[in-house]
């Protein structure tokens, strides 16, 4: 009991430390870090960049002049290494826009699924006409006693073919449409926009 006592004025005596001494380090984070950045030395190590640096925009970079140039050639006569290194570094890709990059991807892509769109609705249309006449040739067969009669044979070697025709547009539409899929497949895979998968 005296025990459970002491331990419980311990445990009050220490939260009462606590709410005493927790406004001296109130502090947040962000300001601690922003106070030793103000305070630390300048040093030679690469620049860091932080949010304060980002709202800043850079300068525009000014128009050379003639004379400028004219400077430049006499000091890469003077030193020819130092001009084959900064050509080098000028042939390098400039970096380019992300937007105009991303614009340009879904422009090739949406030209190549719209032309294999529009392959299966050729297809799809051939194939449609195909069953249609197929129907129409039938229909009139059927229609005439005397022609059933005289041409069963002529007709049922004509109803093999439109089959077989029928059959290799289908062949042809669900190749057509598998060759689609695939390509919005590979969109996906190089970045393009949902938009254009569609």
């Amino acid at each position: 009991m005296k025990l459970c006592r002491q331990f419980s004025l311990l445990l009050v005596a220490n939260c009462a430390l606590l709410v005493v001494a927790g406004p001296a380090f109130g502090q947040s984070l962000g300001e601690t870090a922003r106070k030793l950045r103000q305070n630390k030395p300048a040093e030679t190590s690469p620049k860091v960049i932080t949010n304060d640096d980002l709202r800043e925009a850079p300068p525009a970079p000014e128009a050379k002049s003639e004379s400028a140039d004219t400077a430049k050639a006499a000091e890469a006569a003077k030193n020819p290494a130092d001009e084959k290194d900064k050509t080098a570094a000028a042939e390098k890709p400039k970096k380019t826009d992300p937007e105009a990059d991303q614009a340009k991807l879904d422009e090739e892509w949406s030209k190549k699924i719209d032309d294999q769109k529009q392959k299966i609705a050729d297809i799809a249309h051939e194939l449609d006409l195909l069953q249609r006449e197929n129907k129409l040739r039938a229909a009139a067969y059927y229609a005439d006693a005397g022609t059933r009669l005289r041409d069963q044979q002529n007709y049922a070697e004509q109803d093999r073919k439109y089959q077989k025709d029928i059959a290799d547009k289908q062949k042809a539409l669900d190749d057509a449409k598998a060759a689609l899929s695939d390509l919005q497949e590979e969109a996906r895979k190089a970045g393009a926009s949902a938009k254009v998968r569609g």
